[in-house]
This record gives C-alpha cells, structure tokens and sequence, in this order.
C-alpha cells in the first residue's frame, strides 16, 4: 500500500519570531524521508535533543533523512519538534510567538480541515533547547 505524505507549508526555513533566543524555525524537508504516521487527528509533538537521539530515532526512513535534519539544527542551542500526523489535506499547524514570561513556551496552534480527503503530513521546528512545547 502506498502512501501520500502531504508537506505543510507554514513558514519557508526562516525564524518564525524576532530574536534568534526565542526563534522557532521550520526545517526543510527536501529529500527527508519521514515515517508516515497513520494516527488520525490531533499532531502530537516529539521532541528531540541531542544527535544522538536524531540517529536513533525511527521517525525518519534512513539515515540521508537524518542527516539533512542534522545539518539544519545546532544541538549545542536547539532541539527539534518533529510532528507527524495523518488528518484532512486542509489541516494547520501555526506555531505562535514563545512566551518569555516565566519559561521560554513554543505554542503550536492546530486547525483542522474540513474536506474528508486524507494525507499524512509532516513538520519538524527547531527550537531554543530549555523551550516548553505546547499543542493547542
């Protein structure tokens, strides 16, 4: 059986927010081969801090995946926030300004599609590293 993965188009590889502290990024995935994930409805975020973690994680195919997410992130500063979920081809994930207040807090803000077509889709973020990570 094949599948679909359905890229969604948020923000082109650029900081989302002002200063590079409190940046959340959207990373490419050109040529990056992620696990489809037939999970229906609401994206579950997972984060991913170290190298290490990305080498073993099994949410990408093979290791050329890996690599290309490896080049874009800076370990030392960031951690990735992989989502990947199985929803409408219409679905939204926004991430929304960090909140500096008490904790530096990435929210990602969900919308759901309307249509009843399906698609697997697929983001990854990095993010400051000590960043609190909320779905909404």
């Amino acid at each position: 059986m094949r599948g679909v993965l359905c890229a969604v188009t948020v923000i082109a590889a650029s900081p989302v927010f002002a200063d590079d502290k409190t940046a959340v990024r959207e990373l490419s995935l050109k040529g990056v081969r992620v696990v489809a994930v037939e999970d229906f409805g609401f994206p579950k975020d997972i984060e991913i801090g170290t190298a290490g973690q990305l080498q073993d994680s099994p949410l990408f195919e093979d290791a050329p995946s890996r690599d290309a997410i490896a080049k874009q992130v800076n370990f030392d500063r960031e951690k990735l926030v992989v989502f990947a979920w199985t929803g409408s081809v219409n679905d939204r994930l926004t991430p929304e300004p960090i909140s500096t207040k008490k904790k530096l807090t990435a929210v990602f803000v969900y919308t759901a599609g309307k249509t009843t077509a399906r698609c697997r889709h697929a983001l990854v973020f990095a993010v400051p590293k000590d960043t609190i990570v909320e779905v909404k």
